[in-house]
């Protein structure tokens, strides 16, 4: 169907009201629950160190004879909530990382009013004591880093519509997190080669290409932050975001669960047609030796068969397999030395990769990856200071095939044929990371500093091969042809070292800055890059409810072994027809050149040889944070970024020679407003209300088109339009909302504008437009999670029930479009996935 504007111009007005409406609900639902009564047995357990400041994410366990009751975990104001199945004694153990696990009894009154108030210290280990000074003193602002890093609690996003299964699939929870039509993450309009990837401060993206791959269970994961150009130091290798996640340690008390353990079944005309999707989950924690060694493991089998609701059953399902597993020994050396072992292998296979209308089962490969990484960290205080020592090896390998061999027939229409390319690789990177936080110094004010180096060394080897393509009209015939000549094969290496030195000051109680500089080189590029980086923390009034916070930097990418493998890809010869079969142009042969950079830019050091890229970016910040009331807090941000020397791969010719110039040409540039609100201070009882106004424009001719896992073969003309996850405008409304009778309602509502695309020609180059860039129309989605706890056995394990439904208005979110100017339908957007309801079945034991 054809949107025309006034029919957009309606359904936005349409949506608006909707979405108000569902705000007004979730308000008014929330605004009578904090009037209801608690339980007449709950206790209010505020967790603080020594210096009475609050623990956060502090696991709190409730025994009675030995068998465990209740667990929760404590808040960003330290308190967790819990409720007893009846008055008298009870045994409490306190554990967080970093503090002493402290146990203690408690004896629970009823009442039927208020929870009952119980005040506990946790004593900090020897390990950390040094860190006490300053991240310990959360009521006062500056203490905090100059950059706020968005932070999603575990549980709740476990509670969300689709119980994302890895710490990825949580980062659309993020208000300037989307998933693109791709399926990639796009983080303040960048794709996820622009940002790092960080689970236990170890960087965990392909060397080869960049993409995050399959990361851990979400089982697996304590703490999750999103940051937008960061101006700590010691993050390097992104223009865009940092992705940092730290994992869980094993507790005092043996604990397992098994979540979603039945698989989900498709059901066309009323029979049952098989197992659709399945995702069990099981996770197992606890001490191997109490008060020394801890183990936890967190495993995963996902599969989805994903329908396609615009392509005939069963010529409509792609596949996806995959086996996750993250498994942790922490081991307590001494109070004043830990070490950390862990291994994560993720082998995941993709049948029938990417298809869509266009794209049909024999036009599209399939795929094989084989992700893991091994990580030790070694934790030793000395003195008052702490040095952190890490080895890590990620390695990934990847086989993509064709159904067939044969061409691959591009069309306006849609494409035929075979997929045209096949490749393997292996790819893999050493790290060794040294960091060093010695004591609070006390000159002019109190300075936290932290020096750091990095050291990597990286891989890439594998091969390319291509088969012809044949470029056609409507009417099927031949416009164009594309042979290939060469092997391709590759084998490159890169070391990057780095180094870095940052400081938090605090010259005075309501005023601190965050000065460093990153220096680091990557010997592939033959680079030498200083990056500065300045914010600062700002606290008006004595009190913490108002902080200001804000900052400037220079990032850089890591320039993927891909990249430097394009030497090597199989040239391309190009062969133009009339539409009566005569040659117009060619046979052409493209030869693959690596280019060189000549721009300058003051923090770069270059040598004058092919290949010599650092793309960077410059960016800045500044926020507001405001507490209004305790149970409301809210944000106003506004980050802009300026992109250079992005990576692109462009045609030329000269004469009857054609060329096909790797370069560094690019650039994107990005203004977003941000505003976050968070309602509620209980995690069980608590939403958050976001608006992103996003612009980013930038060259589209991204090098990663041609040289990633799914290349396209033509290899298109540079054009200025919005980033592919670029979205003007974007409301995100989630949260987690305890009901009578142990019921959890979750609700997701999501507003924004449609992705762009871009119009392409009979020759599948794109056109450029004049006017309003191309989008698809709005998106709308209502989703929700109802679930309910029963408790088996006594008390001492539970069984949860879950309901989950999708599109609850049935909203029309097209799949694809016509883009093509020479499709008889171009301009139609059509497909859609329509209301879907599923049924979860967790054991909690």
């Amino acid at each position: 169907m054809r949107i025309s504007p006034n029919l957009e111009r309606r359904e936005s007005a349409s949506l608006l009201r909707v979405t108000a409406t569902v705000l007004v609900l979730v308000w008014l639902v929330f605004c009578h629950g904090i009037t209801w009564a608690e339980d007449s047995r709950s206790v209010r357990l505020t967790v603080t160190d020594a210096k009475s400041a609050p623990v956060p994410g502090a696991t709190v366990e409730v025994q009675r004879s030995g068998q465990a009751l209740k667990s929760a975990t404590t808040d960003d104001h330290g308190v967790a909530i819990v409720t007893l199945p009846a008055a008298g004694k009870y045994d409490v153990t306190i554990s967080r990382s970093g503090f002493v696990t402290t146990q203690t009894t408690i004896n629970a009154v009823a009442s039927n009013t208020t929870p009952q108030e119980i005040d506990v210290v946790l004593p900090q280990s020897e390990l950390s004591k040094q860190q006490i000074d300053v991240t310990a003193t959360a009521t006062n602002p500056t203490t905090e880093a100059s950059t706020a890093p968005a932070k999603i609690d575990v549980q709740q996003a476990k509670a969300a519509p689709g119980n994302p299964p890895t710490l990825v699939d949580t980062l659309p929870l993020v208000p300037g997190v989307v998933r693109a039509a791709d399926g990639s993450v796009q983080i303040a309009g960048y794709g996820e080669t622009h940002s790092a990837l960080l689970v236990n401060s170890v960087n965990v993206t392909d060397p080869a290409t960049g993409d995050f791959g399959l990361s851990v269970p979400i089982d697996s994961v304590e703490t999750i932050s999103v940051s937008e150009m960061p101006y700590l130091a010691e993050y390097g290798k992104f223009t865009a975001g940092v992705v940092s996640a730290e994992t869980k340690r094993g507790g005092e008390k043996w604990q397992w669960s098994l979540n979603d353990p039945f698989p989900d079944f498709s059901i066309r005309s009323w029979q049952l047609g098989g197992v659709k999707d399945a995702s069990p989950r099981l996770n197992l924690s606890g001490p191997l030796i109490p008060g020394k060694l801890y183990f936890t493991e967190g495993g995963e089998y996902l599969l989805y068969k994903r329908e396609v609701y615009t392509l005939p059953y069963p010529e409509n399902l792609t596949k996806s397999q995959a086996f996750n597993s993250f498994t942790q020994l922490d081991w307590i050396l001494s109070s004043r030395q830990t070490l950390t072992a862990s291994f994560h292998i993720a082998p995941q296979w993709l049948d029938y990769a990417g298809l869509n209308y266009f794209n049909q089962q024999p036009v599209t490969p399939n795929a094989g990856f084989h992700e893991s990484t091994a990580t030790i960290i070694h934790r030793l205080s000395i003195g008052d200071g702490l040095l952190t020592s890490t080895f890590a090896n990620t390695q990934v390998t990847s086989d993509i095939r064709p159904q067939t061999v044969g061409e691959m027939i591009l069309a306006p229409q849609g494409n035929s044929g075979s997929y045209y390319s096949a490749q393997s690789r292996r790819a893999n990177r050493y790290q060794w990371m040294e960091s060093w936080k010695p004591k609070l110094l006390h000159f002019h004010g109190d300075h936290q500093i932290q020096l750091g180096s990095v050291f990597a060394q990286s891989e890439n080897d594998g091969e390319f091969a291509a088969q012809p393509v044949q470029i056609q009209d409507g009417q099927g015939r031949l416009l164009q042809s594309i042979s290939f000549s060469g092997k391709g094969r590759f084998n490159v290496s890169d070391t990057e070292p780095a180094i870095y030195a940052q400081d938090h000051w605090m010259p005075t109680a309501r005023l601190a800055f965050d000065i460093g500089a990153r220096l680091e080189g990557q010997t592939i590029t033959h680079t030498v890059r200083a990056a500065p980086r300045m914010g600062f923390v700002f606290n008006p009034k004595k009190s913490p409810n108002t902080v200001i916070r804000g900052g400037i930097g220079v990032f850089y990418d890591s320039v993927p072994l891909d990249i430097y493998a394009f030497n090597n890809y199989p040239q391309q010869t190009i062969t133009t027809y009339n539409p009566a079969g005569g040659i117009v142009d060619g046979p052409r042969t493209y030869l693959n050149v690596m280019g060189q950079t000549s721009q300058y830019f003051g923090f770069v050091s270059r040598q004058p040889v092919n290949g010599n890229f650092a793309p960077y970016s410059v960016a800045g910040n500044v926020e507001v944070e405001k507490r209004v009331k305790p149970w409301l807090t809210m944000r106003f941000k506004y980050l802009q970024s300026t992109a250079q020397d992005q990576l692109t791969i462009t045609p030329q010719q000269v004469g009857s020679q054609g060329f096909y110039i790797l370069g560094s040409s690019g650039s994107t540039h990005t203004r977003q407003f941000e505003f976050i609100s968070r309602i509620g201070n209980q995690k069980n009882k608590q939403f958050f209300f976001s608006y992103v106004r996003q612009y980013a424009w930038g060259n589209l001719s991204d090098a990663n088109n041609y040289l990633g896992n799914f290349p396209y073969p033509v290899i298109r003309d540079n054009i200025l339009a919005a980033t592919p996850g670029e979205i003007p405008n974007r409301f995100l409304l989630w949260g987690v909302y305890s009901l009578p009778d142990k019921f959890t309602l979750t609700p997701r509502v999501e507003v924004r504008n449609g992705f762009p695309y871009q119009y392409t020609d009979v020759y599948q180059n794109y056109v450029a437009t004049t006017g309003p860039q191309p989008r698809f129309p709005r998106y709308f989605s209502l989703d929700a999670r109802l679930s309910k706890d029963f408790v088996v056995d006594g008390g001492k394990h539970a069984v949860r029930l879950s309901g989950s439904v999708f599109n609850l208005t049935n909203h029309f979110n097209p799949l694809e479009v016509h883009s093509n100017i020479a499709d008889p339908q171009f301009g139609t957007f059509f497909g859609n996935y329509y209301r879907k309801f599923t049924v979860d079945f967790d054991f909690l034991y």
